[in-house]
C-alpha cells in the first residue's frame, strides 16, 4: 500500500508540473496574442487545482508533522540531533576504492531510478508538445501571388508565442500629433437624430454623384466622430473596434469644399476632437489623379484618407500587423458609410488608388506609416 501511495504521489507531481507548464504556456500566448476567453488556458487552470488539492491531501500527514515539528524547534533551537528533516544523512563509509566503474553504476543507478524515468517522460512529453506545435513551413499554391504567401506566412504556430519575446520595436505614442500646425477646434458632434441603425444599414450604399453644395463644419465634425471618435465615457475606447485597443489608424480629411475650412489636408485629432493643417491647397485634381481618375473624389466635399502606422499593432503582433491594420480600416469604413447614410450624405470606399503619390501628398514615408484606404463623403 505505501508504495502504491508512493507511486501515486510522484504521478500526481508529475501532473502538477504538466498542467503548471500548459497553464504558463497558454497564458502566453493569450496574452499576447489578445485572447480574451482562452478555454485551453482556463482547463489548465482548473486541472492545476485539481493536482494541487491531490497532492495535499496525499502529504497532509506529512505536512502537518513538518508544521508540528518546526514549532517546536523555534522554542527551543539546539544543535541537529540526528532526527527530524534537518538531520544530515549518515554518512556510510566504503572500503571500495572509487573507480571509473563505480562511478559508472552510481551514475546509471540514478538514471534507471524512479525520478530518473519520471524526468525523462515529462521531458520526453514536452519534447513531443514542442515538436506538434512547431509551425512547419506553409505550403505555397503554384501561381500564388504575395496576399497567399503573406497569408500563410502569417498564419500562427502554437509556439510562435514563444517568438513573441524577441525585440519586435518599442510601443510608439498612441496619438500622432503635430505642434507646429494651425489647430482648428472642431464642433462637438451632435449624436442625436438621424436614421435608426436597421434602417441605415439597410439604405447604405456607394454614392459616386455629389450635389456640390457646402458641407456644414459641423457636418463633417459628426461624421469624423461617429467614423472613428473617441468616446470618454467608455474610458477612451473608440467607436470602431481594434484588436488590443492598440488604434493603429489615422484619419487625414483631404477638404474640398466645407465651410470654414481651406481646401487642403488636414489630420484628425482623436484625442481632442480638432483637425491640424497638413497642407493647404486646391487638390481636387490631385486627388482624381491619384485615385485612378476616378472624378467624384473631386467631387465630394471630403475625402477620408486612412493610414495605418504599423509600429503601433508590431510590437505586440508582429507579422499578424498587417492583418489587423487592414481589417480595422473596413471597420472605420463601414462606420463612415452608417455615418453619412444617417446623415443624409453619400459615401463612397476607394481601395485603388497610387500609394506612393497619396502618401506624399499626406507627408507620409509609406514605410511607418502608410495610406490604405480613402473613402469620400458629400451632400447628395
Amino acid at each position: 500500500m505505501r508504495r502504491v501511495r508512493h507511486d501515486l504521489n510522484h504521478l500526481i507531481s508529475a501532473g502538477l508540473f504538466a498542467v503548471a507548464v500548459a497553464a504558463i504556456l497558454t497564458g502566453t500566448v493569450a496574452h499576447l496574442w489578445d485572447l480574451n476567453d482562452f478555454s485551453w488556458h482556463t482547463y489548465s487552470g482548473y486541472a492545476m487545482t485539481v493536482f494541487a488539492l491531490a497532492h495535499v491531501c496525499l502529504n497532509w500527514r506529512k505536512m502537518v508533522a513538518y508544521a508540528r515539528f518546526r514549532f517546536r524547534r523555534t522554542a527551543a533551537r539546539g544543535p541537529a540531533s540526528g532526527r527530524g528533516p534537518d538531520a544530515a544523512p549518515a554518512l556510510a563509509m566504503s572500503s571500495e576504492p572509487i573507480t571509473p566503474a563505480v562511478v559508472g553504476r552510481a551514475a546509471g543507478t540514478a538514471l534507471l531510478s524512479r525520478r530518473g524515468l519520471l524526468g525523462l517522460g515529462v521531458g520526453g512529453l514536452a519534447g513531443g508538445f514542442a515538436g506538434r506545435g512547431l509551425r512547419p513551413p506553409p505550403v505555397i499554391p503554384g501561381g500564388a501571388d504575395v496576399g497567399v504567401v503573406y497569408h500563410e506566412w502569417s498564419k500562427p504556430g502554437v509556439l510562435d508565442a514563444i517568438g513573441a519575446v524577441a525585440d519586435w520595436g518599442d510601443r510608439p505614442p498612441q496619438y500622432k500629433t503635430y505642434p507646429a500646425a494651425a489647430s482648428i477646434a472642431l464642433p462637438p458632434p451632435a449624436i442625436d437624430g438621424g436614421l435608426p441603425t436597421e434602417e441605415a444599414i439597410a439604405r447604405r450604399h456607394s454614392t459616386r454623384t455629389y450635389a456640390g453644395t457646402t458641407m456644414a463644419l459641423d457636418e463633417l465634425s459628426r461624421v469624423l466622430w461617429l467614423t472613428c471618435g473617441m468616446n470618454y465615457e467608455r474610458g477612451g475606447l473608440r467607436s470602431h473596434p481594434s484588436s488590443g485597443a492598440l488604434y493603429p489608424i489615422e484619419v487625414y480629411p483631404v477638404v474640398h469644399n466645407v465651410d470654414g475650412l481651406e481646401p487642403g489636408v488636414y489630420h484628425y485629432g482623436i484625442q481632442d476632437h480638432s483637425l491640424a493643417s497638413v497642407r493647404t491647397g486646391d487638390l481636387r485634381a490631385a486627388v482624381v489623379r491619384q485615385g485612378l481618375m476616378q472624378e467624384f473624389l473631386g467631387q465630394a466635399n471630403v475625402v477620408l484618407v486612412l493610414t495605418v502606422i504599423f509600429q503601433r499593432m508590431r510590437f505586440k503582433y508582429q507579422d499578424r500587423t498587417y492583418r489587423y491594420g487592414l481589417i480595422e480600416a473596413g471597420h472605420i469604413g463601414q462606420n463612415t458609410y452608417l455615418a453619412a447614410t444617417s446623415m443624409g450624405l453619400g459615401a463612397c470606399a476607394v481601395g485603388a488608388f497610387m500609394d506612393d503619390a497619396i502618401n506624399k501628398m499626406l507627408d507620409v514615408d509609406g514605410r511607418h506609416e502608410a495610406a490604405v484606404y480613402m473613402v469620400s463623403v458629400g451632400r447628395t
